[in-house]
């Protein structure tokens, strides 16, 4: 396991186009950022009574309400990373040279929820840089997110309930093994899956779309949130990802490799 940890580290760090996502995003953060603390913004966010916008509690929060960003970026690796090994016979030969399948998985899947779950978090740091100028705020202006321990735990929360979601395209990777159709699957599947729900699920089913990854991370983007909504959110992530990743797993091993 180690071996296969190093082999896939040194791989992500001889990437170049991982380097320049990475760059990219970050340059794209910190213009957004900067321009949300332009003053037409901030005279927009004060006549819709967003005011949290202004401060780094909020700000986060709302860079982390975009799952579009955050499920391009899981799309795009999963082909990436995970896939094109698969088109390249790297995970082929691993296996061939008598690497254990649940190592080959484990090791390749974590390196992509690291790297995915990184780009993501560099995007949404970068996008509140900003904003530090105005601090953390007052209660009456961002809720529980004016203290440092609820901005912590949102972001923590909120982060792993991405990664479960973020499975489901490492598994989807897994399965196809097709860096175009990879992506694809994943953005139609993932990205309006929890739009499709919510137009055609009744009412008294659509509060448990919050305890899937659809909508777990939702549990803990708010204002007020509190210690047992991050301690909730965190737990039955990990639980998601672990039967997510259980059942890629089961599938891979089961799997014919050509």
């Amino acid at each position: 396991m180690p071996s296969l940890l190093r082999s896939e580290w040194y791989q992500i760090r001889k990437t170049v186009w991982i380097k320049l996502t990475y760059l990219i995003t970050i340059i794209v953060g910190l213009v957004v950022g900067c321009n949300m603390m332009g003053e037409s913004y901030v005279q927009y966010f004060k006549e819709s009574h967003k005011e949290y916008m202004l401060y780094v509690g909020g700000n986060l929060m709302g860079g982390m309400e975009d799952r579009a960003t955050c499920l391009l970026f899981s799309g795009l690796f999963a082909g990436f990373i995970i896939s094109s090994a698969f088109e390249n016979r790297m995970i082929q030969d691993a296996i061939s040279c008598g690497k254990s399948r649940t190592k080959v998985f484990l090791a390749k899947m974590g390196v992509y929820l690291l790297i995915v779950t990184g780009a993501c978090m560099a995007y949404w740091f970068s996008s509140a840089v900003a904003s530090h100028k105005n601090g953390l705020g007052t209660f009456e202006m961002a809720g529980n997110l004016s203290q440092v321990k609820y901005v912590v735990g949102m972001v923590f929360a909120a982060t792993l309930a991405y990664v479960s979601l973020f499975s489901i395209c490492g598994v989807i990777a897994f399965l196809n093994r097709k860096i175009g159709a990879t992506i694809g699957i994943c953005m139609v599947v993932i990205l309006f899956g929890g739009s499709l729900l919510s137009s055609i699920l009744p009412d008294s089913l659509k509060k448990y779309v919050s305890y899937t990854p659809l909508g777990l991370y939702q549990s803990v983007l708010k204002l007020d949130v509190t210690g047992m909504d991050v301690l909730k959110t965190s737990v039955i992530s990990l639980v998601w990802i672990v039967v997510i990743c259980g059942i890629g797993l089961w599938k891979f091993r089961k799997t014919e490799l050509k």
